[in-house]
This record gives structure tokens, sequence and C-alpha cells, in this order.
């Protein structure tokens, strides 16, 4: 380990990095006042679970912090929740978060540096990382991987501080570091494993596995209150969303040799060019040097990151500060009569990479030969779009009333997330949900967006639902246009509400007969081997104007299930009653298309239902996931079994009424083969993979089932 400065010379070395720091923050201070951009996806998703958090954090509702979201750790934006507790702005809140973690990773890159290679190194390394372009650029948004990128570099520090794991009190402090980057966000294991493995290899005694082990059992006991009941399900969703990412990025997803060089080259406008020269610098130095540590910590993920089939420049934004690190080793390897110079030369290339990114000032250029800009360039931007004034429509519209919304288009600027995000933090009773699939059901207002609609692996939805109401004179009749809003991008908005006018003129007996008829028909969309098929009307003469009291639909028996897909699950269900209160259908489509199109519904209501053992057997085997799962049926429970290699896992589970949903599942044992699991600790798990809170979330509607009871051989719903 490289002998620790001298108090003067440390003393120096924190205010050239604390002055760095302060003049990023009040450069991107400037940018953040002139912007008034609209938060875009994720960025808005991050900000609204800040505002609940605060909400949260103010009624004491730990539980609700921990539980809200089923992807994000709560680290980041709990923390800027906290701080707009104290501040007047959500915003600049989140944004105070983001420039502490941009000082936590200079401060952190500096010491891993200095510890390296000297305080040089680590001034040049902490320079380097601040001002790198990608990281200016990140700064500007509320996302993880800033954060995420400080806490690696702090983790780094602590573990290269432990002495190869041989001192208990440091391993007990990069257990907590690492604890903190994994409530950052999941990826963070993937930026440390190899160094931890690393150390471990290089000390090889008991000393060191039982230091490695204490850090790993810290970082685990601290992140498990948010990660224990989600392990199942978090490398599926890991999974989907790397795919997710791969189409709005519109990066390759397959391992050619373009998608090999796609980091590296990057890499350029990502750390700087005057940085990645250094770096490669560095990477020599530090193997004639033996520093193992600096190299595996960066060379390591970076590889795991190519292989990766999906690319984004985010995932390789944690590994900057041991590239910089790296960098700032050639730095440190200069003459001393040299040092001094380049430092300055660091801060004059940091200087306009600042505003290079903020500002286009000097303006970015592609590099020569790899189609690469020099910088990820962001200027502020003062455009208005609009979100606030349709909001305040809706509002008005309906005089503050609880609805539900329908954001049709997904551009950055103009998608649900926005929207969302404004109606949490303005307090307003609305909830968002994206474009439709077959009709509006449940939906208040509609916005729609002409021009760019967001990206290609959502345009077929929205140009679907977009061009039903333009094709569809029954539906864009109930749902008339209450605003237009032109857009910055010279597109237009426009809001719809949905309001059944006058001017049916057939009677209500006919309009009567046609809904029966067309909804005995749309019943062989979802249902097959129906016995014995009952529909029922309770109406009056608001039917006219698509009010209908009551529709009930019955069989004997059928099969349930999304019958247009060839290999969906489906569920013999037998004395099957369905009562739907309050229901509101389209009279326009019925009057002239002979066509029932349900708007919304009051309340569904299974009253009875009956479901045999081998039938809910044969449903589960059709569901992915549950392939291997097997069901039996006993006296108030079921047995629910999951197979897998090694030891099965198997529970006894009931159903339990609940207020807020139809029914919950509790287990009341539950073992791994023979060996017995707390039951307490398996509903905590299972809390988490219950469907039906998910299920009434989806819904647009209330839905009530009847009395649930269980024997051996069937499920039954209603008395």
């Amino acid at each position: 380990m490289t002998p620790r400065p001298a108090s003067g010379e440390a003393g120096r070395d924190w205010a050239l990095v604390g002055a760095g720091w302060l003049a990023l923050a009040l450069a991107l201070t400037v940018w953040l006042a002139m912007d008034r951009r609209p938060p875009e996806w994720d960025y808005a998703n991050h900000l609204e679970r800040a505002v609940h958090c605060a909400q949260d954090l103010g009624r004491g509702d730990w539980r609700a912090i921990v539980e809200r979201s089923s992807f994000y750790p709560p680290l980041v934006p709990c923390a800027a929740g906290l701080l707009y507790r104290l501040a007047p702005s959500d915003a600049a809140a989140a944004q105070a978060v983001i420039l502490l973690f941009l000082g936590l990773g200079m401060a952190a890159t500096y010491l891993l540096a200095r510890d390296v290679a000297g305080s040089t190194a680590g001034v040049a390394a902490a320079w380097i990382f601040g001002s790198a372009p990608f990281v200016l650029y990140m700064a500007l948004r509320f996302q993880l991987d800033l954060p995420l990128a400080a806490v690696v570099a702090l983790a780094l520090v602590a573990i290269r501080r432990t002495d190869r794991f041989t001192r208990r009190p440091a391993s007990l402090v990069a257990g907590i570091a690492c604890a903190a980057g994994m409530l950052v966000k999941p990826t963070f294991a993937l930026y440390v494993a190899a160094p931890i493995v690393w150390v471990l290899a290089r000390e090889r005694s008991r000393r060191s596995l039982l230091g490695g082990g204490l850090a790993v059992g810290v970082a685990a006991t601290l992140s498990l209150p948010w990660y224990g009941p989600r392990l199942f399900g978090l490398p599926m969703q890991l999974a989907n969303r790397s795919v997710k990412n791969a189409a709005l990025e519109g990066k390759p997803e397959t391992l050619t040799s373009a998608s090999l060089g796609f980091y590296p080259a990057w890499l350029l406008p990502q750390l700087g060019l005057l940085a990645v020269a250094l770096l490669l610098a560095g990477l020599v130095i530090a193997v004639m040097r033996r520093h193992g540590f600096a190299i595996v910590a960066f060379a390591a993920p970076f590889v795991v990151c190519l292989l990766v089939r999906n690319k984004d420049l985010r995932y390789t934004l944690p590994l900057l500060p041991a590239a910089a690190v790296l960098a700032g080793m050639a730095a440190g390897a200069l003459p001393s009569r040299a040092r001094l110079p380049v430092l300055v030369v660091l801060g004059l290339v940091g200087a306009a990479q600042v505003g290079s990114t903020a500002w286009e000032l000097p303006p970015p250029f592609y590099l020569p030969g790899l189609a690469v800009p020099s910088v990820l360039p962001s200027p502020a931007m003062r455009d208005d779009w609009r979100q606030r004034d349709v909001l305040r429509a809706i509002a008005a519209d309906g005089g503050g009333r609880p609805a539900t919304v329908s954001v049709v288009p997904n551009h950055q600027f103009f998608s649900v997330s926005n929207f969302r995000y404004y109606a949490v933090r303005d307090g307003l009773p609305l909830r968002f949900v994206r474009a439709w699939d077959g009709v509006p059901l449940g939906i208040d207002y509609i916005v729609l967006k002409s021009g760019a609609i967001g990206p290609t692996w959502t345009a077929e939805k929205i140009e679907r639902a977009t061009a039903e109401l333009g094709r569809n004179p029954s539906l864009a009749r109930v749902y008339p246009v209450v605003g237009d809003f032109r857009l910055p991008d010279g597109s237009s908005a426009t809001l719809r509400v949905r309001r059944v006018p006058d001017g049916v003129t057939a009677t209500p007996e006919r309009l009567a007969r046609t809904l029966e008829t067309s909804l005995r028909q749309q019943v062989g969309t979802l249902a097959r081997d129906v016995d014995n098929l009952a529909v029922r009307l309770e109406y009056d003469a608001d039917i006219v104007h698509g009010r209908v009291k009551q529709v009930e639909i019955a069989a004997d028996a059928a099969t349930l299930g999304e019958l247009k897909h060839p290999d969906a699950a489906t569920l013999r269900v037998r004395h099957l009653k369905l009562v739907a209160e309050d229901v509101l259908v389209n009279p326009f489509s019925l009057e002239a298309d002979e066509r029932a199109t349900v708007l919304n519904v009051g309340r569904l209501r299974l009253s009875s239902a009956e479901i045999g053992g081998d039938d809910l057997q044969t449903f589960l085997a059709g569901l992915k996931g549950f392939r291997r799962a097997h069901v039996r049926l006993a006296d108030g429970a079921f047995y629910f079994t999951a197979r897998q290699p090694g030891a099965d896992v198997w529970a006894l589970v009931r159903f339990v009424p609940v207020h807020d949903r139809p029914f919950a599942l509790e287990v009341q044992r539950a073992a791994l083969g023979w060996v017995p699991l707390p039951s307490p600790l398996v509903n905590w798990v299972v809390r988490h993979y219950d469907p039906t809170p998910q299920l009434k979330s989806r819904l647009p509607f209330p839905v009530e089932l009847g009395h649930i009871s269980v024997t051996e051989q069937a499920i039954r719903i209603g008395e």
C-alpha cells in the first residue's frame, strides 16, 4: 500500500478535490436552474418514488418504503425524499442528492488512486471521474447510475483497506459499504465481485476467508429487508428489463463484432479523450507495477459488459471510477515537474467537457472512424411540454374527482411516466395507464399526441389505439375532445373525455336485445365448451345513454382463457356466475354496429364458481414458471409443491379474506424437502408473489368474490 501523504499534503489534495467538485456543482446547478424539460421515463419514475417516500417518511410507514418498489431499492429515492421534506422542491432535493453522490464518487476515487499511486494520481483521478462527459450527462438526471458508481468507488476503497480481509473492523466497514451499494441498485455486485475474489485469492488464509465472510454476511444482513422477499423474482426482472432497455435504446442485442466494439468505442465520450489516453498508459503501468486490484476492478466487469447481449452506456458508468484510477496512475507516474502542468491541463479539459456537455460550447464533434461523439450533449431546454396544462384541464373538467387517464404516447418528454409524476407531486387523485388493448375499459380521459410518439417497441400499440379513435366514429362520439395543446416539437396533444351525449334513436328494448346478443358472441373470445350460457340484463330507459343497471352471465361449465393465444393456459370452471353492476356501454356502437363495447363497470362480482383439483393442476401446467409445480387440495387449504433440482419446496396454503382485495394467500406450513421453514419468513416472501394485489392494481374496476371454501375435491366460490 502506498504510504499516506503528510497532513499538509493531504489537506492540499482535499482542497483541490473539493474545489473541483464545487466548480462542477456550481456549473451543473446553473444548468438545472435554466432547464425546464420534463423528466423522462425512469427519471420520472424515480422522482415519483422520491415523493412517495417523502410521504411514507412523514407517516412513519417503513413497510411501505420497503415494499413500494418491486425492482429498484429505496436508498437513493428515499434520500431525495428525506431532503424533500426539508426543501421546498422535490426536483431540487433530488438533484442535490445526485450532486452529493458526485462528491462522494470523486472523494472515493481520490482515496482509491492515492492509496495505489500517490496524491497526484488521486487528485487527477478525482477530476477525471467528476468531469467525465457521461458522468456530467448523468449528473443532470435523477437516475441511480451515478450514485451506484459513487458507492462502487467507496466499496472498492473499503475492500482494499481490509488488508486482504485480515482486518476485522475494516471488513465490517466493507460489508456496510457493499450493503449500501446493493440498496442503490441490484447490479452493484457485478462491479465488486471480481475485486473481492482477487483479494481473497491473493491471501488464501483462514483469517482472510473469515473476514471476507464477515463482509458478505454484513452486506447480506443489511440488504435482506429489501432483497429477501424478491430473490426469486429479481433474475427474471433483470432479464426482462435488459430486453426492454435494449429495444428502447436501439442497441445491439447479439454478440457481433459491432456489439463487442460498442463499449470500447463509447468509452471515449464516456470518460473523455485525454482520460482514455491516460487510461491506456495507466493499464501498462499497473501491469508493470503489479497493481492487480485496479486492473481487475476495471477489466473484469468491463469484459462482462462486453459479453452481455444488449448494450447500454449506463451499465459501464460504475466502471468509470476504476478507469479514472488507472488514468490517474499515468498522471502520477510523470516526473515531478510535469505533474502540476498535467493537473492544469486536466482542469482545462474538464471545463471544456462541462461546457460541451451542458451548453454545447465548444460544440461536440464526431470522432473520425468511430461514429461516436466527443461528448453526449445535453443543452438546457426552456420548452414547456404542457403536462401541467393538461392536468389542470382534467381537474377543471372533472371537478377534482378521482379519474383514470390513459396517456397513449410514450415520447420521452410526453409519456405516462412524467404525467404520473406531476400528478403525484401535485396531489391529484388520478390513476394513469398506458395505451389500451381492445377497448378503453374504465378510462375516463385519453391523452393523444401527433407526430413522434416514442420508441419503436411501443409504437404499434400506440398507433392502434390512436387509429381506433379515428376510424371508429361510435368510439369518438363518446370520447369528445375537450382540449388541444401545442407542443414544442411542432405536434399537438389532444385531451378527450368519456361523455355519452344524446343522439341514440333506437328504443331501449332494441338496444337491450342487441347488447345481449353481442355479449353472447363475445363470450367466445374468452371461453369455449360453454354449457347452458345465460345472459340476463336489468335496465331501464337510461340504456339509451349506455347505462345498464346489471349484467349477469352464468354457465353450468366453461373453459376460460385468453383463447386468441393458442398456447394460453385454460381453466375449466363449473357453476359459473358473474354479476356486473352499473355497467356503461357505448350505445352508438350498439345502434350502428350491433356490437357491445363496455366502457366501464361499477363493480364485478364472481358470485359462484367451482374449480376441481385436476382442472387447477392442468391450468398451472400451462403457465410459464409453474409447469413443474403441483397442487393438491385439502380441507380448508391446498398443498403447493415447487419441483426443482435437489429438494422440493412445498407449502400448505389457505385463502384468507382481506379488506382491500378479493383474497390473500397465507402459508400455514412450509418446508424445503424435510427441513421445515419458519412460516413468518415464508409469508413475508409469499406476500410479494401473491397475485391479487397486482390484479387489483391492473383491473379498472372493483372485483368481489363470494365466500371461498376448499375441499379435497374442489375450490368453491359462493355459498
